[in-house]
């Protein structure tokens, strides 16, 4: 076995030939050394190449450093470093910097909208605000106005009107209050007009009752509501054409609203006792009762009194000069109207100072206002014409 096969045994056997000298003994404490320090922890661990160069560093040989190597118990496989990637460097800067961007964009923004908003916008709108609420309050004075003055007027009118007399809702018109029978209504509305919607139904209605009550004999039953239909579809056709149908709603209208017109039982002939009233319908007929004349008011007693003071039979005298009298009138008229207005000259003309009139100017104004004066003195005092006199009322 040669030495490099027996690292151990040269290490722990001294050599048999050579005696021990100080160079073996530093040698042996350098190689126990080199034991020691690679049996400490600290070392252990550390990689076998970085060993060996540190004890050839110190001056051991390579036989020597492989025999300590081996002495050294077997250690677990090494696990190599974890290596992290280096992380990416950190975006918050950029972050911050874009949200610092951005509200600096929208202040900027906001300030400008501002600004336009207080600078251009709000005068315009508040001009316009104050236009409407002016115009408003406008509306609301013309508005009172109107109020009042309709109320003035409603007052004043109502004032006017009191003195008038108030029209009779069921008056009839003359041509047919002087009927008494249908026949003469019938009559009457031939010869004025033909239609039969232009009869008054109270008209209708009384000279119906009339005409029942005179021919009756001794049936009291005549007048009732269906007697005075039928005796009206009788007499007049008219009532039950297609172009009359809602002729007779009214005619009932009238019948059952109008206060001339009143119902009243009809009375027996022989005495009813009350058994045997009991459960029979009593009849009704209708009657007229004329309206009461009412006083005129005090505007037609004054008229009244008016038209008899005026003098009867008095004709209109006309005068030959009237046609004359007329034109001169016309003519004070036209010049009354034309002398205040300023003078405009015709178009193309040139206007001239009146203080630089020929004298044929002058003359001819002076003419004018002459007749002028002649005229207005004329008419001022002009004889009363006689005027027509109105009949007298009845």
């Amino acid at each position: 076995m040669s030495d490099a096969d027996s690292p151990k045994a040269s290490l722990t056997e001294p050599p048999e030939t050579t005696p021990s000298s100080p160079l073996s003994n530093s040698r042996e404490e350098l190689i126990s050394r080199a034991r020691s320090f690679l049996h400490s922890p600290q070392i252990q661990h550390e990689d076998p190449n970085s060993k060996h160069r540190f004890l050839a560093e110190k001056g051991l040989t390579d036989s020597e450093i492989d025999a300590l190597l081996r002495e050294l118990p077997q250690q677990a496989p090494m696990i190599p470093p974890r290596t992290y990637p280096q992380p990416p460097p950190s975006n918050l800067p950029n972050l911050l910097l874009g949200i610092s961007r951005l509200f600096s964009w929208l202040a900027g923004g906001s300030a400008t909208l501002i600004f336009i908003y207080y600078r251009f916008l709000l005068p315009r709108i508040t001009k316009s605000l104050m236009a409407r609420q002016s115009l408003k309050a406008h509306h609301l004075s013309l508005l009172r106005n109107l109020t009042t003055s309709l109320a003035g007027f409603k007052e004043a009118q109502s004032e006017s009107l009191s003195v008038l007399p108030r029209p009779s809702l069921y008056q009839e018109p003359a041509r047919f209050a002087a009927c008494h029978s249908v026949t003469e209504v019938l009559a009457t509305m031939r010869e004025k007009s033909p239609s039969i919607r232009d009869i008054p139904s109270v008209t209708l209605l009384r000279c119906a009752i009339e005409d029942l009550n005179n021919e009756r004999d001794e049936r009291v039953d005549e007048s009732t509501t269906e007697a005075i239909f039928r005796y009206l579809q009788e007499r007049i056709p008219q009532l039950v054409a297609e172009e009359s149908l809602g002729f007779e709603p009214e005619l009932w209208e009238t019948l059952s609203t109008c206060p001339l017109f009143s119902r009243i039982p009809v009375q027996t002939s022989r005495p009813v006792s009350p058994q045997e009233n009991e459960g029979v319908e009593v009849t009704m007929r209708w009657t007229y009762t004329p309206p009461e004349p009412t006083d005129p008011s005090p505007l037609l007693k004054s008229l009244d009194g008016l038209a008899s003071s005026l003098p009867r039979g008095v004709k209109l005298r006309t005068s030959t000069f009237q046609h004359t009298l007329e034109s001169v009138s016309d003519l004070t008229g036209y010049l009354s109207t034309q002398v205040y207005l300023p003078y405009r000259p015709p178009p193309g003309m040139v206007l001239h100072n009146s203080g630089n009139l020929s004298p044929a100017e002058e003359d001819l104004r002076r003419e004018i206002r002459a007749l002028k004066g002649l005229v207005l003195n004329r008419r001022s005092f002009m004889p009363s014409i006689p005027r027509p006199t109105s009949q007298n009322i009845t």
